[in-house]
């Protein structure tokens, strides 16, 4: 049988020594959070195990992660939300087992799997709202956070940003530059997205003489943006200004105007949301609102403590604030 790894052999992995390993991996003082981070993640992949088995498994928090975080336009966006619970978790003396999971939705049979095969002292799902399969098995395991997303029904602590707040202020950047007719575009509907809507709608409703417009674009799908776009330009509609659910939908939404000959800003103006890595990198630079994600992440390990340490506590459901960045891609509305 193949033996398990020691301190010893994790302290040669990180190139320290076993006494740095043993003071990091039970959570003294001393070691700094990089040095906590990198040895926890050497002792998880060297397979380390703590003596005895039921002190191991009270460490463990099993993380369930979107399939974005490996995917398609949001993977800085859920990659810096990890790394905020990497950090967090290594501070706080928890390991933390990442799974990928491909689906919008945990297969039940995925979840009574991992949970027959190890056990975990919590779970927490990252982007992925729980079916009502899943929510009825976390509800018997109480130890439990929802990460970027919230349960509407108040079941289980719950962390991400402040998406109704973020909407309104997206919203707001373009009717504070004059625009009056203003088109949402929106992706899938989730308690996150639906948070930003109503948000849109908000800002929209206390604004006189504004006028919302609500087109979905299912994963920022090309083919929808285009249709949008040759819609403005044969004037079936009338928008000035855009507000996407996120950064993805954005940058897609500029390119097929550019395609169509509208310059931006110049002619439509286009704001975005969470600040991803690309929209910086833009000509001129996206306007769009920002999320901690590194906050998010720290948040959700803290509510996990509480939940370990107390599992009939009352839930919390925490906001993380979004900021504006005010960006190139919004100009004041011009009668063309």
């Amino acid at each position: 049988m193949e033996r398990s790894a020691n301190q010893l052999d994790v302290a040669r992995a990180a190139g320290v020594s076993v006494s740095t390993v043993s003071r990091a991996l039970s959570n003294q003082p001393g070691i700094s959070d990089e040095i906590r981070a990198k040895i926890t993640k050497l002792a998880q992949e060297l397979g380390y195990r703590a003596r005895g088995e039921a002190g191991q498994a009270a460490r463990v928090v099993r993380a369930y992660v979107t399939g974005n975080a490996v995917t398609g336009g949001l993977v800085p966006f859920y990659n810096a939300i990890v790394e905020g619970l990497n950090a967090a978790a290594a501070t706080a003396g928890l390991i933390l087992e990442i799974r990928l999971i491909q689906d919008r939705v945990l297969d039940p049979r995925r979840f009574d799997r991992d949970a027959d095969e190890a056990a975990a002292a919590g779970t927490m799902l990252v982007g992925i709202d729980p079916s009502p399969e899943i929510a009825a098995r976390l509800a018997v395991q109480k130890r439990v956070v929802l990460v970027n997303t919230f349960d509407p029904e108040m079941r289980f602590d719950c962390v991400g940003p402040n998406n109704f707040y973020g909407g309104a202020m997206a919203t707001n950047m373009l009717l504070s530059a004059g625009h009056r007719s203003v088109l949402h575009v929106r992706d899938h509907l989730r308690p996150t997205t639906f948070q930003r809507h109503v948000g849109f709608q908000s800002a929209v409703a206390m604004c006189e003489g504004a006028r919302g417009i609500v087109a979905d674009a299912p994963d920022a799908q090309e083919a929808i943006l285009a249709e949008l776009v040759r819609q403005r330009k044969s004037q079936v509609t009338d928008w000035t200004g855009v507000y996407c659910v996120h950064d993805l939908a954005a940058i897609r939404l500029i390119h097929a105007l550019e395609a169509e000959g509208f310059r931006v800003p110049q002619d439509v103006s286009v704001v975005g949301f969470d600040d991803l890595p690309a929209a910086s990198m833009m000509s001129p630079r996206l306007s769009t609102v920002r999320v901690d994600c590194q906050a998010i992440g720290a948040q959700a390990i803290a509510l996990m403590q509480r939940r370990l340490a107390d599992p009939e506590a009352g839930v919390v459901q925490a906001e993380c604030g979004v900021t504006a960045v005010p960006g190139g891609t919004i100009s004041q509305f011009a009668v063309f």
